[in-house]
């Protein structure tokens, strides 16, 4: 595995404990302007997270693979809304995918990926072992 996909996982983990940690935040403001600030920013970490799972799509044929495989199960599982209509009205994952504009961002699974279904990998280790950011990490005194 490459050291780039790693810094990219390491970035899309904490990107996400960010936007975890700062809607916990927003729960003990209360000044309006300060929520909109933290909003603001807590936005910014989603369009982070976005972009390191685009970057990680781009780099990592296998993770592709399964992304699409999941797709489709969450779709026949109607659990993600309207794409599950979209795939009714399309036929299939790839047309659905056609359909809604990300015919460039998710590649079908081919049958073998269908047929395993690995055993899940062991939990994440880290160096220190943390599993937020910076002083967030930190239990207040």
């Amino acid at each position: 595995m490459s050291e780039d996909l790693v810094v990219l996982r390491e970035i899309l983990q904490r990107e996400l404990e960010t936007i975890n940690a700062y809607e916990k935040m927003l729960e003990r403001v209360s000044d309006p302007a300060l929520r909109e600030i933290i909003d603001h920013v807590t936005d910014e970490e989603r369009e982070h997270v976005a972009e390191m799972y685009h970057l990680i799509m781009d780099r990592d044929p296998k993770q592709r693979e399964r992304s699409a495989l999941s797709h489709a199960q969450l779709t026949s599982m109607s659990l993600l809304g309207t794409a599950s209509a979209t795939v009714s009205a399309a036929g299939s994952e790839r047309d659905a995918a056609a359909a809604a504009g990300l015919s460039g961002q998710l590649i079908a699974p081919t049958s073998a990926a269908i047929e395993r279904d690995p055993v899940p990998p062991p939990p994440p280790v880290f160096p220190d072992g943390a599993w937020s950011v910076g002083a967030l990490k930190r239990s207040p005194k």
